[in-house]
């Protein structure tokens, strides 16, 4: 049963030094958008791949030592860019959203999950349970804001990984096992382990039959996995399984090699922004 749609959407962005994602360029400032996806099935109705930024964003990173969070990473965002406001101008109210896919527990994919409180929650209990373990000031320095998180989450969780794996399409090779999300073959979950533990990303199919994988932070740049560009080793304070992350980037360029149709989506990339900065629409 496949996805009749895919939208992409901005919601904030940072900035960091190009040389951390490129250990060939320069300290210039970069922008790195932080985008969401809204997808339609036929049955579960609206979808959100992660949130974005958020005014509560701002907000929690005002007080001491949540400051810090701010300082080291800027973000640019005004309240028009939070995707509840942007689905509104679609027509989509946020009561409308029956699921959110969340990739992993970094603030910046984090930032709106109160401004849905109906929607499911969906995610790996890997990615949870690493979280989960720390104390506010320890989840800061994994990039995780916990007052981000509904006070209820527990209830509204579904744990995607604690369904049976299965063997992938080879035409997802070198990705060999996944998880049904829905158990309809419209999404197939990744572990995509490295940048968070526990981070996944979807494969997802669309009625055309065209192929997209939303990979989160499994990169910042696609550039990364085009040319096999391996980060900075300042990155390694960004990334909590350096070894996990530049396998993912090999089989990422596996992919791109052996499956060009399949058009693989970073989160943070310039090229994913330009698709929404066109408004363009996978159906």
């Amino acid at each position: 049963m496949p996805i009749e749609m895919l939208k992409l959407f901005e919601c904030g962005y940072c900035t960091h030094p190009e040389k951390i994602v490129n250990p060939k360029g320069s300290l210039k400032k970069m922008k790195f958008p932080a985008t969401v996806a809204l997808l339609r099935h036929p049955t579960k109705g609206y979808i959100l791949f992660d949130t974005g930024y958020s005014m509560k964003f701002l907000e929690a990173t005002k007080p001491f030592p949540y400051s810090l969070y701010a300082k080291l990473t800027p973000v640019f965002f005004s309240e028009a860019q939070a995707i509840k406001n942007q689905l509104r101008n679609e027509g989509i109210d946020s009561s409308e959203i029956r699921y959110i896919i969340l990739s992993h527990f970094h603030g910046d994919h984090t930032a709106g999950l109160k401004d849905f409180p109906s929607a499911k929650i969906l995610t790996f209990k890997k990615a949870y349970d690493h979280i989960r373990q720390f104390n506010k000031v320890k989840a800061l320095t994994k990039g995780c804001l916990i007052d981000l998180l509904p006070e209820d989450m527990n209830k509204r969780m579904d744990f995607i990984d604690e369904q049976p794996e299965i063997s992938l399409s080879s035409r997802f090779q070198p990705f060999h096992k996944g998880f049904d999300v829905f158990g309809d073959g419209s999404l197939f979950a990744i572990d995509l382990t490295g940048h968070a533990i526990g981070q996944l990303g979807i494969f997802v199919s669309l009625e055309s039959g065209k192929k997209v994988l939303l990979c989160a932070d499994a990169v910042w740049t696609s550039q990364t996995y085009e040319e096999l560009l391996f980060p900075h080793k300042i990155t390694n304070l960004l990334i909590e399984d350096g070894t996990a992350y530049k396998k993912n980037i090999n089989m990422l360029h596996q992919l791109s090699k052996k499956s060009p149709e399949i058009d693989i989506l970073p989160t943070h990339c310039q090229k994913t922004w330009n698709l929404v900065k066109e408004g363009y629409i996978y159906e």
